[in-house]
C-alpha cells in the first residue's frame, strides 16, 4: 500500500508538471501568435500608408452648398396668385408668383398712344422740312440773280433749319416713346414671376393678396440637381492640392454612403478673410490659429445617394492627392 500511494503521488506529480508545461506553452504560443498579428497589422498598415494613406487628406470640416436663385419682385403690386408651392420641383420658366398686372396694362396702352402721337408728329415734321428745303432749292437761283432780297433768301434758310431741327426733335420723341414702351411691356412682363432655374422650391415667403414692393423677397430655388461640396481643409493639409484630384465624399445624412467626387477649385483666400470682421493679427495679444482654406468639390452625376443631398448638410471629405 506505501508503495502504491507512493507511485500515486509521484503520477500526480508528473502530471501536474505536464500540465504545467503546457499551459505555459499554450500562453507562450498564445503570446507568440498575437505578437505575430500585431507585427503583421502594423506591417499592413505601414505599407499602406506608403502606398496611399500619405497622400490623403480628411477634413470633416464639409458641408452641401447649390447656388441658390432668390426670388425677388421686380415691381411693386398685389399678389394675385402663387402657382408654385413649398417644397414644389419647378422647371426653368415655370409660373412662381402672379402680381395683379391692371396697372401694368393700363400703362402699356398710354405708352402705345403716346407713341403713335410721336410718329404722327415725326411725320408732320418730316413734310414741313421738306417743304422749307424744297424752297431753298427753289428761291436760291432768284437770289443769286439779285431777283430775290437777301433777307428773304436768309429768312428761307432760317425756317429751313428750324424745320430739320424740330425734325430731329420729333424723332427723338418717337425713340422715346418707344423706349417708354418697351419699360411699360417690361414691367407687365414682370408680373409674371418664372423660375430662373430648375430645382425645387424653398423659403416661400409670399402669399396671395401680399402687396410686395421692389425687391420683396419671394421665395427660392434650389437646384438639387447639381448640389456641390465644400470642404475647409487646413492650411497645413493643401500644399499638394490640384484641380482635378479624387475626392470621396461621407455625408452625414447617411453615414454608409461614399459619393466620388473632383477637386474644382481652391478659394483665393482662407475663410476669416471673407467674414464680416477679419481678424486682426497686428495685436499684443496675438495667438497663432491654424487658418482653413474652402476647397469645392464637384460631384459626379448619376450616383445612387446624391438624391439625399440637401445644401447646408455636413459631410466628411478625402482628397487624394496624387497627380
Amino acid at each position: 500500500m506505501p508503495d502504491d500511494a507512493a507511485y500515486r503521488q509521484d503520477t500526480a506529480r508528473a502530471g501536474a508538471q505536464v500540465r504545467a508545461m503546457a499551459r505555459a506553452l499554450g500562453r507562450r504560443g498564445l503570446a507568440l501568435i498575437g505578437a505575430g498579428a500585431a507585427l503583421l497589422l502594423i506591417l499592413v498598415f505601414a505599407v499602406n500608408w506608403l502606398v496611399s494613406g500619405r497622400f490623403h487628406e480628411t477634413t470633416d470640416n464639409a458641408y452641401v452648398r447649390a447656388d441658390i436663385s432668390l426670388i425677388s419682385a421686380k415691381i411693386e403690386g398685389y399678389v394675385r396668385a402663387v402657382p408654385a408651392g413649398e417644397n414644389q420641383s419647378v422647371h426653368a420658366g415655370d409660373v412662381l408668383v402672379e402680381i395683379d398686372d391692371t396697372d401694368y396694362a393700363a400703362r402699356v396702352q398710354e405708352a402705345r398712344a403716346a407713341l403713335a402721337q410721336a410718329l404722327a408728329a415725326r411725320e408732320a415734321e418730316q413734310a414741313g422740312r421738306a417743304l422749307a428745303a424744297s424752297d431753298v432749292q427753289r428761291y436760291r437761283p432768284l437770289a443769286e440773280r439779285g431777283l430775290l432780297s437777301p433777307a428773304r433768301m436768309e429768312q428761307l434758310e432760317i425756317q429751313s433749319r428750324q424745320a430739320r431741327g424740330g425734325y430731329d426733335a420729333a424723332a427723338a420723341g418717337v425713340e422715346a416713346a418707344r423706349a417708354q414702351l418697351a419699360a411699360a411691356e417690361l414691367n407687365l412682363r414682370r408680373t409674371v414671376v418664372r423660375a430662373p432655374i430648375d430645382g425645387v422650391v424653398g423659403d416661400r415667403q409670399v402669399q396671395v393678396g401680399q402687396l410686395v414692393r421692389t425687391g420683396t423677397p419671394l421665395m427660392s430655388v434650389v437646384p438639387l440637381q447639381s448640389v456641390y461640396v465644400v470642404a475647409n481643409f487646413k492650411e497645413t493639409q493643401i500644399e499638394r492640392f490640384r484641380p482635378g484630384q479624387r475626392a470621396t465624399i461621407r455625408p452625414d445624412v447617411a453615414h454608409g454612403l461614399r459619393l466620388r467626387g473632383t477637386v474644382e477649385s481652391i478659394a483665393p483666400a482662407s475663410g476669416s478673410e471673407f467674414s464680416i470682421i477679419p481678424t486682426d493679427t497686428a495685436t499684443g495679444n496675438f495667438t497663432k490659429i491654424v487658418q482653413r482654406v474652402p476647397v469645392r468639390i464637384r460631384l459626379e452625376p448619376r450616383q445612387d445617394g446624391l438624391e439625399l443631398l440637401r445644401p447646408g448638410l455636413s459631410a466628411a471629405v478625402t482628397v487624394d492627392t496624387r497627380e
